[in-house]
């Protein structure tokens, strides 16, 4: 009986079983491979929207061109939702190609959050500073290999400024404006929750082992943040007001760009390749004169550099020389990502290889990025995040301003083919035949036989715990490492060089070994609750940062065999070695408690208490306090359901914010005294135990609102800071100190201004046609309003590069003003001229001739958007800005430009003014009626003064991006890889395509030193750089 018994439930669990099994089989067998795009109901693509099989976990994410692809039951239902609008539900129907249309939640859209500090949520309603948002497929489709160099024009109040269009070249962000005089005026960097270093190395101020070898205006060196793979990022917030990043500390006292990256996406895995292939040529160059030989007094002669020689004799072959330093760009990126996951758990890996050729021959670049990332919900009260990426790149770099390829080529007599090179033997540089001057250097020698070079390997790793321990607290850890190891090198050749030098043949070695460690945990925790119309919530965190370098420098020189680099091939008797090591500590503690009420009121109170080790122990804390407060309007009852204004929000923020000084600022580092029984001494710079903090003290309010249905978006801010107790380094100092500089805290300055952010639907029509534009626009100015009593001007040496023009900074006038050596003038503001030369006289003491800050940056997006078709431009540029032309006032004074040649070969010319005979004060001074001629008969070009080559109301409009992309339809794509190719889209475009501009230079932008500067930097002065080239690519998007 029991065995009977046992049997036949075992029959019936048999039978049970294979009925499941068929029953199943037979679902499955239903399943189907569903294909589709999300749009908006104008037509534009959704991106990240979440596609779920209902009543299952089955499910997946759109892609860039709002594409899916997932299997589904043939009588199931698919459900469409995404953050801000309205959930869509449509059932299969044994369809294979379901679209949805979806539909803006303008109550959702008010509830939006936005990144805030390490990596927290907070509703955009409640945030009283100004934030903005930059979307990640704005950045990927720039066509940019750095993703800094792809925000400019796209943030109101954010200025980006490569140092040129080579490859690799660093980039300078400010946002809004500078809050530092000499140290670094640079955003902070987070991903992910984590401070990114975004450095750039120094050559001229400590980085090799002797100082000024090669300074920031001649060699730019990349900028880390060049490092980011900008296909990783998932989505960018740039917090621009000391309000907004305040809680960040010290490195945030400029603002901070918060990027969360990819962590994969729910639903059935996917593969996604991307690539590029871009060619980029050279344009803008000023013309050479081509119609006057070298020589002097008219006579032709080729010992001169100088052309105000003869004519060039009729059929005479002339060479384009510059043509010979340059070559066609090209560059080739590929990317590729995998990603899946469930509700729980998610993971992305991705690589990408960028490889770029520049305009300028031998200059080049490579970029390798692998990253591994995910987040996993390990329980109903944790879960966790993390991200590793690698990055690996090398940059051949040449040099620029002084000494650069071009300046050199343009130098360079035309009558001679510069592209021979070398003499007979191969080795040693070859001179122009009838040239017998035997300092003049081929350029294409120094790119060919000089060694300008870099190579870096970078380690990338943070992790996130986040627990909610009961139902309104939480936890969030956070703790992040970056880690790298760079090679920077400086060659110069043996026979570069004048062979009557003394130092002809012996060659020099210029190499740095650096290596950095940045170490980062956050830890905060929280609580939030709500009472009827109040909510709160509150949260207190711990923080530590530490920043370590350690630096092996050596330079040597005199070369035993001369065409191979290296240490052990040079005198040992010339070697100099210089060890570096740095580690900067902050601490620090922070909190802050924000109030709401009928979510339409908020209030929200910050503090944060730093203890740094680069400051005295007595000056090594600082507090600084925060308070930003919002008022939605449209929430009062007179202005709910308005389709004028569907939502508008007034803000404002008050926040102070300190910054700390650099390593070895205190107590600088001990030299070798060289003197016999050996010791150690200060060098140039002496100590200072009285170090103090700088303060930045921010005020803002604005507003934000959107019109007409949200079919209309505006964003304005307007601003005030106070910088106060300056930390200046290299600051002059009497001789009678002992030293010559010292670091110190001199003076404060105020700056103002306000941005604006516009965007809105043109277009929004039935048929999908869509035209969007959008304008970012921003001004600012500045006013230093104390420096000490004896202190008439502080100077940034490094920018003094034409005449004597360079970045002073004098009381009451601006941060970026450039002082010079003007014109004298009488009381009554005349010229006056020397009676013996009708020249005008020369000012001996250094006066403000301008300021470089434009009146007005702007940047104008706009795309069009129908059907299968998307055409997306950018324009950025300036109006109102000051550039100092250096490059044509040298090659005036040289007579290689055409307006050289009109000054010679132009009439007698009466300078304006009165002469400068004892009368020039009285009531009947002596107009000037003297004429010079400066005829064909002159040894060297007059190029005047420095207030004539301050080009002032300098205007620009660069039309920096065009993009047309085209999605292949989904059924037809289906049919031709039998479902292997879920989505395809290829697209073509062109990059920097031309500038409309008032300006007779070369670029309107100038920047003449890298981003390692610090301070104002060396925008707005144009001395011999590479601009951006004019630059045309396609590639190929494909979702497998």
């Amino acid at each position: 009986m029991f065995i009977h018994k046992s049997l036949g439930r075992s029959l019936r669990l048999a039978v049970m079983t294979l009925v499941a099994m068929t029953l199943s089989l037979s679902v499955w067998a239903q399943n189907i491979s569903v294909t589709g795009t999300v749009t908006d109901k104008s037509g534009e693509p959704v991106i990240g929207a979440y596609v779920l099989v209902q009543g299952t976990t089955n499910g997946t994410s759109t892609d860039i061109d709002g594409k899916y692809q997932l299997n589904a039951p043939a009588k199931g239902t698919l459900v469409f939702t995404m953050v801000g609008m309205k959930e869509v539900t449509m059932p299969v129907n044994n369809r294979s190609v379901i679209n949805a249309i979806m539909e803006e939640d303008s109550e959702m859209l008010e509830e939006a959050v936005i990144t805030a500090e390490f990596g927290l949520k907070r509703t955009a309603r409640s945030v009283g500073s100004a934030v903005q948002n930059v979307k990640a497929q704005d950045i990927a489709e720039s066509g940019r290999e750095s993703f800094v160099s792809a925000l400019q024009g796209r943030v109101a109040g954010m200025t980006v400024t490569s140092t040129g269009g080579a490859p690799g070249a660093s980039t300078s962000v400010v946002l809004r404006s500078i809050t530092s005089i000499s140290g670094n005026n640079q955003p902070l960097y987070v991903i992910d929750g984590v401070p990114m270093n975004n450095s750039t190395f120094d050559p001229s101020n400590g980085g090799f082992a002797e100082t000024d070898v090669v300074g920031t205006a001649n060699l730019d060196f990349a900028s880390r943040g060049n490092d980011l793979n900008p296909e990783d990022i998932e989505s960018m917030t740039v917090l621009k007001g000391a309000a907004a990043a305040a809680l960040y500390g010290s490195d945030a006292s400029n603002g901070a760009i918060i990027i969360t990256t990819k962590k994969g996406a729910k639903g059935n895995g996917k593969v996604t390749y991307s690539n590029s292939f871009r060619w980029d040529k050279a344009y803008g160059y000023p013309e050479i004169q081509d119609k006057y030989a070298n020589g002097m007094y008219g006579t032709t002669n080729y010992y001169s550099q100088s052309r105000f020689g003869a004519e060039y004799p009729k059929g005479m072959k002339l060479y384009d020389n510059v043509a010979a330093v340059l070559q066609t760009g090209f560059s080739q990126t590929h990317n590729i990502s995998v990603e899946g996951g469930s509700d729980k758990v998610t993971v992305r890996g991705s690589a990408s290889y960028l490889e770029q050729t520049g305009v300028v021959k031998t200059s080049e670049y490579t970029r390798l990025n692998i990253g591994l990332s995910g987040k996993a919900e390990i329980t109903k009260w944790l879960s966790f995040e993390s991200n590793m990426s690698y990055a690996s790149t090398t940059n051949t770099k040449t040099l620029k301003g002084n000494g650069g390829p071009l300046q050199r080529a343009v130098r360079w007599p035309l009558t001679d083919d510069m592209s021979k090179v070398f003499n007979e033997d191969g080795l040693t540089q070859r001179q122009p035949g009838i040239y017998t001057d035997t300092d003049l250097l081929n350029p294409l020698y120094a790119l060919y036989k000089n060694r300008n070079y870099d190579e870096s390997d970078r380690m990338m790793v943070n992790v996130s715990l986040n627990a909610t321990p009961t139902k309104n607290t939480f936890v969030r850890a956070t703790m992040g490492w970056d880690t790298g190891l760079s090679d920077y090198e400086y060659f110069v050749h043996p026979y570069y060089g004048n062979p009557t030098s003394a130092s002809y043949g012996d060659g020099s070695f210029h190499y740095t070994k650096s290596q950095w460690l940045d170490k980062t945990v956050n830890v905060l925790a929280g609580y939030n609750n709500e009472w009827g119309k109040f909510t709160f919530n509150a949260q207190v965190g711990y923080h530590q940062q530490e920043n370590g370098t350690h630096n092996l420098a050596t330079s040597a020189g005199s070369f035993a065999v001369k065409d191979f680099y290296g240490l052990a091939n040079c005198d040992p008797a010339t070697i100099i070695t210089k060890t570096t090591n740095t580690t900067r500590r902050v601490q620090a503690v922070s909190a802050q408690a924000e109030v709401g009420f009928n979510n339409m009121a908020f209030l929200t109170f910050r503090a944060r208490n730093d203890w740094s080790s680069t400051l005295p122990v007595d000056n090594n804390h600082y507090f600084y306090p925060a308070v930003e407060g919002s008022f939605v309007m449209t929430e009062l009852p007179f202005l709910q359901g308005n389709s004028a204004v569907s939502y508008l929000k007034l803000r404002g923020a008050v926040a102070q914010v300190g910054k700390d000084a650099t390593p070895l600022s205190i107590y600088p580092a001990l030299e070798a005294t060289n003197d016999h029984g050996g010791g150690f001494r200060y060098g140039y710079t002496g100590p200072n135990p009285d170090l103090k903090p700088e303060m930045t003290t921010s005020y803002e309010f604005g507003f934000e609102a959107r019109f007409l249905n949200d079919r209309i978006n505006a964003d304005f801010t307007y601003y005030q800071t106070k910088c106060e107790d300056q930390y200046v380094t290299g600051f002059r100092l009497s001789y009678a100190t002992g030293f010559v500089l010292n670091n110190m805290n001199v003076g404060t300055f105020e700056t103002k201004g306000w941005d604006l952010h516009l965007d809105g639907d043109i277009l929004r029509l039935q048929n999908g046609l869509r035209w969007n534009v959008g304008v970012n626009l921003s001004h600012a100015t500045s006013e230093v309003t104390y420096l000490p009593e004896n202190v008439s001007e502080y100077y940034n040496a490094y920018t003094w590069l034409s005449g004597n023009l360079r970045n002073g900074i004098i009381k009451g006038y601006p941060v970026t003003t450039m002082t010079g050596k003007q014109y004298e003038r009488n009381e009554n503001g005349d010229i006056l001229i020397n009676p013996s030369t009708g020249i005008p006289v020369t000012a001996a003491d250094w006066s403000v001739v301008g300021d470089r800050q434009p009146d007005l940056e702007f940047g104008i997006t706009t795309s069009l958007s129908w059907k299968n078709f998307r055409l997306s431009a950018l324009a950025s540029g300036r109006f109102g800005a000051s550039v100092v032309n250096a490059t044509k006032r040298d090659m005036m004074g040289t007579g290689s430009s055409w307006e050289s040649v009109e000054l010679r070969e132009g009439d007698p010319i009466v300078f304006k003014g009165v002469l400068k005979n004892g009368l020039e004060n009285s009531s009947n001074p002596t107009v000037n009626n003297i004429a010079v001629n400066f005829g064909l008969h002159s040894s060297t070009g007059y190029s005047g003064g420095d207030e004539d080559w301050f080009e002032e109301d300098v205007h620009y409009l660069r039309l920096s991006e065009v993009r047309l992309s085209y999605n292949l339809p989904s059924s037809w794509l289906k049919r031709a890889t039998k479902n292997f190719v879920s989505n395809a889209s290829v697209w073509v475009k062109g990059t920097d395509l031309f500038t409309i501009t008032n300006y007779s230079g070369i670029d309107p932008v100038g920047n003449s030193n890298s981003a390692a500067l610090g301070g104002s930097g060396g925008v707005g002065i144009d001395f011999w750089g590479v601009p951006n080239p004019r630059g045309y690519s396609f590639g190929v998007n494909l979702t497998f």
